[in-house]
C-alpha cells in the first residue's frame, strides 16, 4: 500500500510505522493453487503469443507487423493493457522501434498477465544465429537442464543463480540483466535469482528466468525467458517450448 502524504503526516504522531514492503514481497513469493492456476493460463497465452510472432516474422518485416498478431491475441484472451512486449535488434541488445525493419536474427521479448492478473514471461530467439550467438546457445541448455535441479526448496537464490549461469561464465560472457526474478501480480518481485541472495527457496514459488548473456565484444547477446515453477523436486519449465533459437 503506497500511503499518500497527507496520511503519512496524519499517522506518524499516533502510530508507529512500520516498512513492510521485503516481508510482503516473501510472503507473496509462495502461489496459492488458485494464484497458480492463473499462473498457467497466463503462461498459456503468453506462449501462444509466441507462436504467433515466430508465424509473423521474417526478415524485412517491420517489428510493429511481426508483434501486431502476438498483440492482438493477448487481447482477445483478456490480458487487456497488462502486456510488455518488445524486440531486441539482431543479436545486439537494442529495442526495435515499431517502424524497425527487422533482420535475419531478432529476439522478441513476451511479458504478460492473462486475466487472473500473474505475470509471466516466455519467449525465444528466431532466425539464423551467428557462431557466437550459437555458442552461447549451448550455455542455454546447459542452464535449462541445471535450472531443473537448482530451483528446489531449500536452496538458495544465490546458489540457484551460481548454478544457472555456471556455463555462461565459465565460456567467459558477462551476463547483463538479473538471472531471475519472483513474478506475480507485479512483473519484477523480490527475490531475484542473483549473487548474494540468500532467499530460501519454497515450493510453489514462481520465477522468470532469463540469463543474459553478452559476448566480450559488448554486442552479440542472447536473452529467452522463461516462466519456471519451484516444485517438490526441482524447477518445472512452464511453457513446454525447448530452450532453442527457432
Amino acid at each position: 500500500y503506497v500511503m499518500a502524504t497527507r496520511d503519512h503526516e496524519a499517522l506518524e504522531d499516533a502510530a508507529e510505522l512500520l516498512n513492510w514492503d521485503v516481508a510482503f514481497d516473501h510472503t507473496r513469493a509462495v502461489k496459492s493453487d488458485e494464484e497458480l492456476e492463473s499462473v498457467r493460463e497466463s503462461v498459456r497465452i503468453n506462449t501462444e503469443g509466441f507462436h504467433a510472432f515466430h508465424e509473423a516474422y521474417r526478415p524485412g518485416r517491420s517489428a510493429a507487423d511481426a508483434l501486431a498478431p502476438a498483440e492482438k491475441l493477448f487481447v482477445e484472451r483478456g490480458c487487456g493493457r497488462l502486456t510488455m512486449n518488445m524486440v531486441l535488434v539482431g543479436a545486439e541488445f537494442a529495442i526495435a522501434r515499431a517502424e524497425t525493419i527487422l533482420g535475419d536474427f531478432c529476439i522478441p521479448s513476451l511479458e504478460i498477465a492473462g486475466p487472473g492478473g500473474q505475470w509471466v514471461e516466455v519467449s525465444r530467439a528466431l532466425g539464423t544465429p551467428n557462431d557466437e550467438v550459437k555458442h552461447m546457445n549451448e550455455a542455454y541448455d546447459e542452464y535449462f537442464e541445471a535450472a531443473k535441479t537448482a530451483l528446489r526448496p531449500g536452496s538458495t537464490a544465490h546458489d540457484a543463480h551460481r548454478a544457472v549461469s555456471k556455463g555462461f561464465t565459465e565460456r567467459g560472457y558477462h551476463l547483463g540483466h538479473v538471472t531471475g526474478h519472483s513474478i506475480g501480480m507485479t512483473m519484477i518481485e523480490f527475490p531475484k535469482i542473483g549473487e548474494g541472495v540468500e532467499t530460501e527457496l519454497q515450493e510453489n514459488m514462481v520465477f522468470s528466468m532469463h540469463p543474459h548473456a553478452i559476448a566480450e565484444n559488448g554486442h552479440d547477446c542472447l536473452y529467452m525467458q522463461e516462466t519456471w515453477l519451484v516444485g517438490a523436486d526441482g524447477g518445472i519449465p512452464l511453457s513446454g517450448l525447448p530452450s532453442k533459437i527457432y
